[in-house]
């Protein structure tokens, strides 16, 4: 259990370094690079970009949008930008969990009680995790964006792969 949340912080750490954030369903990946641009990637059809001003491309060519097209692209960068400012925040708080952790491990071990850190780590352990799962959150804002986008741009339509299952799924301990 102790190595588990050791690892957990150590991910978590290494994420907060590289602010991007990747959505994968069974037929398509969202990738946000810390560019400022999202990739999209769909089974069967070229790569798609969109720019944080709501400019989409679809295999590198610029797709025609209406002001309300537009606007329903860049909300949907600025949803996947929230999953990446929550996981960068988390990763942030995993880095101190993992500093407390060390800290407490080494106090135990000198204090020749090495099972006190436990209880300590576990209890900001739950905290992190209660606060990791607010992600799901952000991925119904999410799929409602890629969903208003689909439903007025057609050419978006291949690359909203993101269905109820994947934001049901969120956050389930899967063992």
């Amino acid at each position: 259990m102790k190595r588990a949340l050791l690892m957990t912080a150590l991910v978590l750490t290494l994420a907060a370094c590289k602010p991007d954030t990747t959505v994968n369903t069974e037929t398509g990946t969202v990738v946000r690079q810390g560019n400022g641009e999202l990739t999209l990637r769909s089974e069967g059809v070229p790569n798609a970009t969109i720019k944080s001003n709501g400019d989409l491309a679809i295999d590198g060519k610029a797709v025609a949008l209406n002001a309300q097209q537009r606007a329903l692209t860049a909300a949907y960068y600025q949803q996947l930008d929230g999953i990446t400012q929550a996981g960068i925040a988390i990763g942030k708080q995993g880095a101190d969990l993992a500093g407390k952790a060390v800290g407490e491990a080494v106090r135990g071990v000198l204090a020749g009680d090495p099972d006190a850190i436990g209880s300590k780590v576990e209890a900001e352990a739950k905290k992190l995790e209660a606060q990791a799962k607010q992600i799901c959150t952000h991925l119904s804002g999410l799929r409602a964006a890629q969903d208003a986008l689909a439903a007025q741009l057609p050419e978006f339509k291949p690359y909203a792969n993101i269905d109820q299952n994947d934001v049901d799924d969120c956050g389930k301990d899967e063992g």
